[in-house]
């Protein structure tokens, strides 16, 4: 078993092809939700399941390097659809909650995503459509 991170709020390690996420209660409710409604998407790690009441398993997705930008680039606009079609805010789309696979975006890291309708702000005030693409543009140039 390989510990992943540990920041003193979650717990994130790797047992094989998986990857489990242990965090406060509301943080897996939160994140099992979300991963579950995009789940068919392709845009999150696939095979999600709520192992405990504080502990969320997914597919482990190995961080690759975009290889081709167009490609990867064209993926933009259908993440942020998919958001939208969920009716959900991400929140904090940096290049840590981003992995890539087959240059496709891997959206993860969904504990303190939003409802469109929840009042509360989101962790980084400019928002996912500002996020989201400068994160991309970042991935592209490493």
């Amino acid at each position: 078993m390989e510990s992943l991170s540990d920041n003193g709020v979650s717990r994130v390690w790797r047992d094989g092809k998986w990857v489990y996420k242990r965090q406060p209660k509301y943080l897996t409710d939160n994140e099992y939700y979300a991963l579950k409604a995009l789940e068919a998407t392709g845009y999150v790690p696939r095979f999600v399941e709520q192992v405990t009441v504080d502990t969320v398993r997914m597919e482990f997705v190995e961080r690759e390097p975009v290889t081709n930008t167009e490609m990867f680039m064209a993926h933009y606009w259908p993440v942020l659809q998919m958001m939208e079609r969920a009716r959900l805010r991400h929140g904090d789309l940096t290049e840590y909650g981003v992995l890539v696979r087959d240059n496709k975006p891997i959206i993860i890291d969904w504990a303190e995503s939003r409802t469109w309708d929840d009042p509360r702000p989101d962790k980084r005030r400019e928002g996912d459509i500002w996020w989201l693409k400068e994160t991309m543009e970042k991935l592209c140039q490493t």
